[in-house]
């Protein structure tokens, strides 16, 4: 559970960084399967724009025994329940792989945008879990939030289909300097375990990894069950619509 000063920094910052917070035997049993399911003729396999280094794994936890254990650990459910007050379920569940020298940016986006217009999401009841599965430093594209930016309506912009294979309600460039001259800009790092807690409406995003390390991140969605979408416009591959509490 999030002691009260974590807590309070979450509702005033957007997020909480939690260092190794996860077992490592739990980190070791999904990167273990890593190369076979990389090798997945399915549709959950994002590739990046070379079409041969795989991108993302959407909602691994479908076909991964280990990553659906990972997912359930109480250590991360727990905390998610005291943020909503609530059950919740599992909306989505992406494993990233921003591989050595190869992996591509996330652009600079608000989650909750995207979960509003496109899934018919009601209001921003989620928690964005997003969970360290190698060491992330400063070289190896880690995630960088703008602290504060949660606050207020999500930005409607269209939709980027082009900057990367993976299509998103990216922000531009004139917003995002204009919300970090106002709250600055953070880069949680730190050892695989290690977890970021995160409210759906911060802007976030990564760049390029040119080190020769992988940094492989985890994000899940847990959405409250009193707050249920309904309608996405996105295939059931990319969004669940299995509702039960976990």
């Amino acid at each position: 559970m999030l002691s009260t000063a974590q807590l309070c920094n979450y509702s005033n910052e957007g997020y909480v960084f939690v260092p190794e917070l996860l077992p490592l035997a739990e980190i070791s049993a999904v990167m273990t399967q890593l190369p076979e399911l990389c090798t997945l003729e399915r549709p959950e396999v994002i590739f990046e724009k070379d079409s041969q280094t795989v991108r993302s794994l959407m909602n691994i936890h479908t076909y991964s025994k280990a990553a659906d254990k990972l997912i359930r650990n109480q250590s991360i459910i727990d905390p998610v329940k005291q943020i909503l007050d609530s059950d919740v379920y599992v909306f989505q569940c992406i494993l990233n792989l921003k591989r050595a020298f190869a992996g591509d940016i996330w652009q600079w986006h608000q989650d909750y945008s995207t979960y509003l217009i496109d899934d018919g999401m009601p209001a921003n009841r989620l928690v964005n879990v997003l969970i360290f599965m190698n060491e992330v430093n400063e070289f190896n594209g880690p995630l960088m939030l703008v602290p504060g930016s949660h606050r207020g309506e999500a930005i409607m912009n269209n939709v980027d289909d082009t900057t990367t294979p993976y299509p998103i309600r990216a922000l531009n460039n004139r917003q995002v300097a204009s919300a970090i001259e106002v709250n600055g800009v953070v880069a949680p790092k730190g050892p695989a375990g290690s977890v970021i807690f995160a409210n759906a409406n911060i802007i976030h995003g990564s760049a390029s990894n040119m080190s020769p390390w992988d940094r492989a991140l985890i994000s899940l969605t847990l959405n409250s069950v009193e707050n249920k979408h309904r309608g996405s416009v996105r295939p059931d591959w990319v969004v669940m619509n299995n509702f039960s509490p976990v």
